[in-house]
């Protein structure tokens, strides 16, 4: 009866295991979510006041939709509509919007389901989103 027990044990961690393993998500899935910044810093924003931090942090949010589409609000700008993509093994996020003729990539530095971080190597700055 004991080899029995340590069997079922056996099979059942390793399930465990191999569903855990399969269960990652990509980044293009990871991103599908509606996020609020929580943090911004680096060189593009070292005068900024906390003040306008803490407006940003309690109001700007991005959601990103399966189909390829995002809505940002409240960044300064209103709200702003367009499409991203995830290319480069998941490193980079290129989004455009509306009626722009040309698109912005962001370097996609770290991806969970509760955190994204982005650096905007242009303007030399990092954000961290977190969940809305």
């Amino acid at each position: 009866m004991k080899p029995v027990k340590l069997l079922t044990g056996f099979l059942v961690l390793t399930s465990a295991a191999i569903i855990s393993c399969n269960g990652k998500s990509s980044p293009k899935d990871l991103i599908v979510n509606k996020w609020k910044i929580t943090d911004i810093s680096g060189k593009g924003v070292e005068g900024m006041p906390d003040s306008a931090k803490t407006k940003i942090y309690e109001s700007a949010t991005m959601e990103f939709m399966k189909d390829g589409k995002f809505v940002t609000s409240d960044m300064g700008n209103g709200v702003k509509k367009g499409t991203y993509s995830i290319i480069n093994d998941g490193k980079t996020l290129v989004s455009t919007d509306e009626g722009a003729a040309s698109s912005d990539s962001l370097q996609l530095v770290e991806i969970t389901k509760d955190k994204m971080v982005v650096n905007d190597t242009k303007s030399e700055v990092k954000i961290t989103f977190g969940h809305k």
